[in-house]
């Protein structure tokens, strides 16, 4: 069962939002989500967050450093839903916050602690 909470101010880090992302092969965009990597004061002071890639495809990426999550996992806004996918902690990259479409929740404490371990094993 997921949890509700209130979206805050501004993207915290943990937060899923959607990104609108262009196809390889066409001009159209689709949005996608991701997780904010970057800390709430450096996503206060910037014009950009560090992020990484949610899929939804459960058989993709590197098993060992994918962080599966499930919509329990996410305290969700409003009436954003979630379903099962994976964190990849190693398709980070940075985005302007004006590409943000739409705040889907916040990571649980738990899960957030599982992508800090994979980062750092994927750095060590």
């Amino acid at each position: 069962m997921s949890r509700r909470c209130e979206a805050p101010r501004g993207l915290r880090q943990w937060e899923v939002v959607l990104l609108e992302f262009p196809f390889s092969d066409s001009p159209k965009k689709k949005l996608r989500p991701v997780l904010v990597l970057s800390n709430s004061d450096f996503n206060r002071i910037s014009n950009s967050v560090v992020v990484c890639q949610i899929t939804s495809n459960l058989s993709s990426g590197f098993k060992e450093y994918n962080v599966f999550i499930e919509p329990g996992d996410v305290c969700l806004y409003g009436d954003a839903f979630m379903r099962p996918s994976l964190v990849k902690p190693y398709m980070v990259f940075s985005v302007s916050k004006r590409e943000v479409r739409f705040k889907v929740g916040v990571l649980s404490e738990e899960k957030a602690d599982e992508v800090k371990e994979k980062l750092k094993k994927l750095f060590d």
